[in-house]
């Protein structure tokens, strides 16, 4: 009988990272690129519906509203995803002193701060913990200290997590008394974040002033609309039934109430944007987080001038 001859197994080669733990930049960029697509083609259709049963129906505000929802519609996907991402990297700031209160914890038992990482990475810390499994995969698979905290670094993706991973990878360096240089970098973190907290409750009232004056002027936009221009519409109506469209009252006849009405709408539009871009700069640091208001604000003014007003 002939002997089988099997094939020798392929050694991965020492250092070498495995699949599972190269970043998926390209998933996430197709990902992105879909929701993209998705979004203006939505964008588009709606726009060019709303055009058509405006023409069809012979009325402008329907073409209007399509276009400002068809907008939104192009914005609203991807404001969502960095919205989910920011939500994502302020549970991680949150997390850095616990973590890092785990690691003194470790360290002051006995464990040296690698292996004090090790225990870490196994406890639930929010959004922190896939980074941190990340890292500890890393260490255990070969790759320097340097790149593993630097892909670290990476993957978190706050200002506050590659403060502490440098100032980890100098306690590394460095030596010393590992529990103190710990303890000092907790201290500054927890500090950081209630510096920020401390900025996020003394701007929130200047938040709800916004809107409350938008509120105010969609209040007397809608009062004008309602009442003072059916007054003056009614004179119109009046004058053009008498034919005394040249008297004391003769310029109220030649006034277009329509176009004011769609001033102040545009108006309300334009207010809705840069205020609820500044809202959302002031009460959480980032112009992409005022969308959600720029939306909400949005479809205030459509129902005040399209469903109360009309």
């Amino acid at each position: 009988m002939s002997e089988q001859t099997k094939k020798p197994k392929k050694q991965k080669p020492k250092g070498s990272i495995p699949k599972g733990l190269v970043p998926k930049r390209s998933f996430t960029q197709k990902k992105i690129f879909r929701m993209l697509m998705f979004s203006i083609v939505g964008s588009v259709s709606v726009i060019l519906i709303t055009q058509q049963i405006g023409a069809s129906s012979e009325s402008g505000s329907i073409a209007e509203i399509g276009l400002i929802f068809g907008i939104i519609m192009a914005i609203v996907p991807l404001t969502v995803y960095q919205l989910r991402e920011v939500q994502r990297k302020d549970s991680v700031d949150k997390h850095m002193p616990v973590f890092l209160l785990a690691l003194l914890s470790s360290v002051q038992s006995g464990a040296n701060l690698m292996k004090a990482i090790e225990q870490t990475a196994s406890r639930n810390l929010g959004a922190l913990t896939p980074p941190l499994r990340n890292l500890r995969a890393n260490l255990s698979w070969g790759m320097p200290i340097d790149e593993a905290f630097d892909n670290f670094a990476a993957k978190s993706g706050t200002r506050i997590s590659k403060r502490v991973t440098l100032l980890l990878q100098m306690a590394l360096r460095i030596g010393g008394d590992v529990s103190e240089n710990l303890e000092m970098i907790q201290k500054h973190v927890s500090d950081m974040q209630n510096i920020e907290k401390s900025r996020k409750s003394q701007l929130a009232p200047y938040t709800y002033t916004i809107y409350i004056s938008y509120f105010v002027f969609i209040a007397v936009a809608v009062l004008l609309i309602t009442s003072f221009f059916t007054e003056i519409r009614k004179v119109q109506e009046s004058l053009v039934e008498t034919g005394t469209e040249g008297g004391l009252f003769g310029s109220l006849a030649s006034m277009d109430i329509g176009a004011m009405e769609t001033a102040l709408f545009n108006m309300a539009i334009i207010e809705a944007i840069f205020g609820g871009l500044a809202a959302g700069k002031i009460g959480a640091g980032s112009y992409v987080a005022g969308v959600k208001h720029v939306v909400v604000m949005v479809i205030i003014a459509v129902i005040a001038f399209h469903v109360v007003a009309a």
